[in-house]
């Protein structure tokens, strides 16, 4: 799986400064001078910045003409060469899927000196923010968005095995030994479990996974969903991805109680129509990486929920620790059959 590197405070400092001067509308010109469309000679240019992070940030760019004609972009900037993987990654998937606006959003050019990513900007509310009645149908479209991904003849690294997802989470919840001793204590047990559930997992066909698969990834144009940020891309179990899908979802349904009546319909939405797609993915496997996906988004809680975490922690546990038993009596059944 595609790793991002922690930036060092020099890498920090330099991604800082390479923000303020990317904001001067003279230097995004320069540098999209280039992917502009023939013709259009734009006399206003604008930025806003939606995210910034240690070791990367992304800029919308948006440029105007004197006769109203716009088109805006997604600047994507790296504290390092790690864009230059992403890049090589989206050209290979330009090779098999269809474009931008429905679909995968990919990369359409990147500017080495820069470490640059640049995209079409895509306008629209991200599949977490709608929570109303088109809701069950979009998560039934983003489930066959994530098949056609699966189905992709795109080998784009070695395997990650279950084990490696395994070891990766233990590592998270030795972390949190010391960064939250309390919660800690909650995780424990699940660690067992964790691995019980990972000594009975089917066999499984590999596959190209997006490797953060959930509904905040996905954008609604009014005409179709797009999947984005494709920076995680591996080679693993296409479950890996599934149940992360519905382990966050399961995660959101934890830490805002308005969507929690909801969440059972959009789970059975997203795994029924995906598994109807791909019947030969295991629901068992699904179910183990739900509850790992759970296991590991404990760190994430007490890291955002400072004040909440320890009415929230246990949900999540028990969530985790019930996947892992529906993977187990999945494993009893299927033993049965055979």
């Amino acid at each position: 799986m595609r790793v991002r590197s922690k930036a060092t405070p020099e890498q920090r400092a330099a991604l800082r400064a390479q923000l303020a001067r990317l904001q001067q509308p003279a230097a995004l010109l320069e540098i999209l001078q280039s992917s502009l469309p023939a013709g259009f000679e734009p006399t206003e240019v604008r930025c806003i910045v939606p995210s910034v992070h240690p070791n990367r940030f992304v800029l919308r760019a948006g440029l105007r003409s004197n006769h109203g004609e716009e088109h805006a972009y997604a600047l994507k900037v790296y504290c390092d060469d790690f864009g230059r993987r992403v890049w090589e990654h989206s050209q290979l998937l330009a090779k098999h899927h269809r474009p931008n606006h429905s679909g995968l959003c990919l990369a359409s050019r990147y500017v080495p000196h820069e470490r640059m990513l640049v995209f079409p900007w895509v306008d629209g509310p991200f599949l977490s923010e709608i929570v109303d009645d088109r809701k069950p149908e979009l998560l039934r479209e983003a489930a066959r968005l994530a098949a056609e991904l699966h189905r992709l003849p795109v080998v784009p690294e070695h395997l990650t095995t279950a084990q490696m997802f395994v070891d990766e989470t233990l590592l998270q919840c030795d972390h949190l030994r010391s960064t939250c001793p309390e919660a800690a204590a909650l995780v424990e047990p699940l660690t067992a479990a964790l691995q019980q559930a990972a000594t009975g997992l089917d066999p499984a066909a590999p596959a190209l996974v997006h490797g953060d698969m959930a509904p905040g990834q996905f954008l609604w144009t009014g005409h179709g969903l797009v999947l984005l940020d494709l920076d995680m891309f591996g080679y693993a179990d296409p479950a890996c991805d599934v149940g992360h899908f519905l382990g966050q979802m399961e995660r959101r349904s934890v830490v805002d109680p308005t969507v929690r009546a909801l969440t059972p319909e959009w789970l059975v939405s997203f795994r029924d129509a995906y598994l109807a797609t791909m019947p030969h993915v295991s629901q068992r496997n699904v179910s183990f990486y739900r509850g790992l996906t759970l296991v590991r988004k404990i760190s994430t809680t007490c890291r955002r929920e400072p004040v909440n975490w320890p009415a929230l922690v246990p949900q999540l546990a028990d969530r985790a620790r019930a996947a892992f038993e529906q993977a187990q009596s999945d494993e009893i059944a299927s033993s049965r059959l055979r």
